[in-house]
């Protein structure tokens, strides 16, 4: 049971930590001239457009990905 739990944690914590590192790179990208012009402004753009959804869905992902392999650490050790 618990190496199913850990599973589930690893994948939907790759999925949602995948999403917010390709909307960084896409992000980053349409940005690229902005970044040549003004330093600042790039790095207060890129924060702005991540901040929502992809910034928070990258941590959910990688919390739940830890969650998983300490779950599938617990389910070596104590199951059999």
């Amino acid at each position: 049971m618990l190496a199913k739990a850990a599973t589930v944690f690893t994948v939907v914590g790759l999925v949602l930590f995948s999403y917010g590192g390709l909307s960084y790179l896409k992000i980053s990208r349409e940005l690229q001239k902005l970044k040549e012009e003004d330093l600042v402004a790039y790095y207060l753009d890129l924060f702005y457009n991540l901040l929502p959804r992809p910034f928070w869905s990258a941590v959910a992902g990688l919390i739940l990905m830890l969650m998983g392999f300490v779950t599938g650490i617990a389910a070596f050790c104590f199951e059999k």
